[in-house]
Parts: C-alpha cells; sequence; structure tokens
C-alpha cells in the first residue's frame, strides 16, 4: 500500500474569478455609478412589466401620461428593447479604448460641437412624441398625408441622421477620462432613445 499523504501541494486558482474589463468600457465612480445603476434598474423593471402586463393604472386608478400599455405588443417590445441597450451601451462603453501605455489627454471642444447636435437629437424627440400624441388623438398615419410626411422627414428625420451620423464621427475624435460621461456617447444614447418614441 502507498502512503497516500504524500507532499503534495494544494492548486490555488487565483484571479479565476475576477472578469476582465473590456478597454473600452467605462468604469464609473460616485454619482455617475449610481445614474447607471439607476438606468439599468429602470430598464430591467421595464422589461419585467412588459412581460407580466404589469399596469400602473390598473393597480392605482391613476391615468399617468406617456406610459406604455403592458402588456406591449410584441414590436414594440423589441423596438424599445433594442432602444434601451443602446441607450446603456452608448453610456457605458466609449468608441475608444483606455490604453495605460498610450494615455490621452481629454479634448473638450469635441464635446462643445456635441452640444448643437444633442439640441437637434432633443428636437426629434419632441417631434416624436408630438407624432405619438397625433397618432392617440386618432390622426391616420398613412404616408399620404403631405404635412405628416414632411414632418417626418424633415422635422424628424433629418434631424437625427445629423445628431446621429455626427456624433459617431466626434465619438471617435473626443477623448474623455473613464470615470466620466463622454458628450457625443450622451447624444448616441438620445438618438437610440428618440426612434421607438
Amino acid at each position: 500500500m502507498t502512503d497516500q499523504t504524500s507532499s503534495v501541494e494544494p492548486v490555488h486558482a487565483e484571479g479565476v474569478d475576477e472578469e476582465p474589463i473590456e478597454r473600452n468600457r467605462r468604469l464609473f465612480e460616485g454619482w455617475r455609478l449610481g445614474l447607471i445603476t439607476a438606468l439599468a434598474t429602470l430598464y430591467a423593471m421595464f422589461h419585467m412589466a412588459a412581460l407580466n402586463g404589469v399596469s400602473i393604472e390598473d393597480w392605482t386608478g391613476i391615468e399617468i401620461p406617456f406610459l406604455p400599455t403592458f402588456p406591449l405588443e410584441t414590436w414594440n417590445f423589441r423596438i424599445v428593447h433594442v432602444a434601451g441597450a443602446l441607450g446603456l451601451g452608448f453610456l457605458l462603453f466609449s468608441a475608444y479604448d483606455f490604453r495605460e501605455d498610450r494615455p490621452r489627454t481629454e479634448t473638450p471642444l469635441y464635446a462643445y460641437l456635441a452640444y448643437p447636435l444633442m439640441a437637434a437629437a432633443l428636437f426629434s424627440w419632441g417631434v416624436a412624441i408630438t407624432f405619438a400624441m397625433d397618432i392617440a388623438d386618432g390622426v391616420m398615419w398613412n404616408g399620404i398625408d403631405e404635412g405628416l410626411k414632411f414632418r417626418e422627414t424633415w422635422l424628424f428625420g433629418a434631424p437625427l441622421w445629423v445628431a446621429t451620423f455626427g456624433a459617431i464621427v466626434l465619438s471617435w475624435m473626443h477623448r474623455r477620462n473613464r470615470a466620466g460621461f463622454a458628450m457625443p456617447d450622451i447624444v448616441l444614447a438620445v438618438c437610440g432613445l428618440a426612434v421607438p418614441t
């Protein structure tokens, strides 16, 4: 019989439970971490409410404007799901990597150039809200009415295209520290949220 209690050392696997951090992921602290956590929590709660048919009006009798009716129709749910993921994704990840061997200085000028793009994105979002109110009031959306077609193309679509592509280009050039929000990424998040409205 051999000795089973030989001097075999146990193997310690250190660091195997640590998740690798992507090179372009932002690492938030303080109020920014709290904001991202709150947005992600609301996003998860929306999914639970939408998939389970929860209605605030049914529970309380209080009608709150601009809240969706649950359960959502399948295609509406998918669009809102993708838009929310885009919004969170643009805030959580940058278009460039944070390499420690190549530190880059911040570029606040590009953040200032993003402000007009934010105005265009918010304008498109406001036009989308007016569309939702028109549809709720019974306006038929058939694509034939010239007034609706003009509003859809030039007051919603054109500013949204300008804001989206302008923010994409700025996000490639703009540099921000890893713990902060970048203005072009915020513009892209707003553009992503304006579409399903």
